[in-house]
């Protein structure tokens, strides 16, 4: 139940606090008083779009606070589930800055619109000419006949796989998207492949040509002068390792007259080992190089081929050539697997529909066997709600696509005449009947739905007499099992509240503010006898007034 209402600039209101109690609350006032400026205050705690010219003085920010009690209805897992903190009490805020900056807060935390819509759905129903309008939504039916036949967790259930069916869906359009176009250059890819795959390309085998091509294209070069090398080392007339040999020699033989000669000596030899090394390893290598003209040809052609490649594929070198051939096979594979992928999606969508047809055929079973008690029940109160030939019908029709609420359409039909047929509600009703429709709805889903706060803004309007005082005696009923707020017009009503709030205007110097109050008894009493006589209270309407506050309904 709502425990306080705190709005501070908004519209009309500069400041005002309420406190409400349990059970059945009515607000009066003359047209125009402020009455529906309430309610656009709390509407805006439900998320309801925020508009900066709402606000009364542009220079401060709008507040709007509704505090709860909410001890026994089970919304500790929808605290859990948005990591916000649990508490009995839940205090609701929406702010709007005069930049026109909304934001929300749930128990001083802040959050999205979203969530305080969400959490206002589980917290408050506020029926007004807007949701009347509702009346004639297939949608909306649905709702209300699955909410008295009891279907919740199986809607639940449904919904899930519903939502999962629906993303799944959106997926395998994805994946059919990218595996056309993945189709459509399979040819390419694969020749693009067969010309990578049959150069038969390898690691450094560029460089490695490139060196062997050098080498081919100066082997007269080389040749002749690792030759000359050895000659000049070894077998000239002066040749170096002959000379160098003699001189070991000379200085062997002062090993017994200088000390330091034995140390020349084995640096020298040391000098002509590796020389001779030298002289040997520059006989082979000139030895080792042929002019191969065929050979220097067949290298020129295969770095002709790598060079083509890297070209056609903008390649620095055969590792990056390498790496296209490895993407292009991964787009290959990934081609293969996304036929797989589409397989496997489309038979997790054949088991969702399976399981969700299966669902929808108990929802379908439930709502059968509930219609009839419902249109029993909703033709007893529209008859006692002075509509005496009502005849109200469910009408089931299964659909072959799957709808959110399964795969039926529910429609209401309605007549208020003998003889008459049957149409659907928003094109035959009048709105007084529309909105006793309503409240009968209301009233029955009040008994199956656990909700703490229902709002009805004028529902009344266009009654009276005795259809006043069933309505009055509903909206009683109503609040032994929630708390029961209505904006009337109806003296009848009002005088059923066990608690009366007036809303009323004061004009001061620069400006005209809305105001609202609870009234004492004695306040009650006129007030209920200006609804009857108007402004000229009359000592029959004070009388009449007495009477309805003591009427036991």
């Amino acid at each position: 139940m709502i425990e306080s209402i705190h709005i501070n600039n908004y519209a009309l209101i500069d400041k005002t606090e309420i406190g409400l109690e349990k059970g059945f609350s009515v607000i009066t006032g003359e047209t125009g008083a402020g009455k529906s400026i309430l309610l656009g205050a709390i509407a805006l705690t439900l998320g309801q779009r925020a508009d900066v010219s709402a606000l009364m003085n542009r220079e401060k920010k709008c507040v709007a606070e509704i505090v709860y009690q909410v001890k026994g209805y089970p919304l500790e897992a929808w605290f859990e589930a948005n990591e916000l903190d649990y508490s009995d009490e839940v205090v609701v805020r929406r702010e709007v800055t005069p930049e026109g900056k909304s934001r929300c807060f749930i128990n001083d935390t802040p959050v999205s619109n979203r969530l305080l819509k969400e959490l206002g759905g589980f917290l408050i129903d506020i029926h007004s000419q807007h949701q009347s309008l509702l009346i004639g939504q297939p949608e909306y039916q649905t709702e209300i006949l699955d909410v008295f036949c009891g279907n919740g967790e199986l809607r639940s259930i449904y919904r899930q796989h519903y939502d999962k069916r629906k993303k799944k869906l959106i997926e395998l359009e994805t994946l059919k998207e990218k595996a056309f176009e993945a189709a459509r250059e399979e040819d390419y890819l694969k020749f693009r492949f067969s010309q990578l795959e049959g150069a038969n390309l390898k690691p450094g085998e560029k460089e490695e040509l490139e060196a062997e091509l050098t080498v081919l294209s100066n082997a007269e070069t080389i040749k002749t002068n690792f030759g000359h090398l050895t000659y000049q080392l070894r077998d000239a007339e002066n040749a170096v390792i002959p000379v160098l040999k003699n001189c070991k020699n000379t200085i062997a033989s002062l090993r017994k007259v200088v000390k330091e000669a034995e140390d020349y000596e084995g640096r020298l030899q040391s000098v002509l080992l590796e020389l001779k090394d030298i002289a040997d390893d520059a006989e082979g290598r000139a030895e080792s190089v042929g002019l191969d003209p065929r050979r220097i040809e067949t290298v020129n052609a295969r770095l002709s081929e790598i060079y083509d490649l890297m070209l056609k594929y903008k390649a620095e070198g055969v590792e990056e050539l390498l790496a296209v051939k490895a993407g292009i096979i991964d787009k290959l594979n990934g081609i293969q697997n996304s036929t797989e992928e589409i397989e496997k999606l489309t038979r997790e969508i054949q088991e969702t529909e399976e399981q969700m047809h299966t669902l929808s055929l108990q929802i379908r079973e439930s709502r059968k066997k509930g219609k009839g008690r419902l249109e029993e029940e909703m033709r007893k109160l529209l008859q006692e709600l002075g509509i005496r030939h009502a005849c109200f019908e469910v009408l089931i029709t299964p659909v072959e696509a799957f709808l959110p609420t399964g795969t039926d359409e529910v429609r209401f039909l309605f007549a208020a005449n003998k003889n008459q047929q049957p149409g659907e509600i928003a094109k035959v009703a009048s709105g007084g009947e529309i909105s006793r429709v309503m409240l009968s709805l209301k009233y029955i889903l009040s008994k199956n739905k656990q909700l703490p706060v229902i709002v009805f803004d004028e529902i009344d309007t266009g009654l009276s007499g005795e259809v006043a005082h069933r309505m009055a005696q509903m909206m009683q009923e109503m609040a032994t099992r929630m708390q029961v707020i209505s904006i009337s017009h109806l003296p009848q009503i009002a005088a059923a509240g066990n608690c009366h709030f007036k809303v009323y205007k004061e004009d001061h110097s620069e400006h005209t503010v809305s105001r609202i109050r609870k009234l004492a008894p004695e306040e009650r009493v006129k007030e209920i006898a200006g609804m009857i006589s108007g402004s000229e209270i009359s000592a029959a309407a004070l009388e009449a007034a007495k009477n309805l506050l003591n009427f036991k309904f």
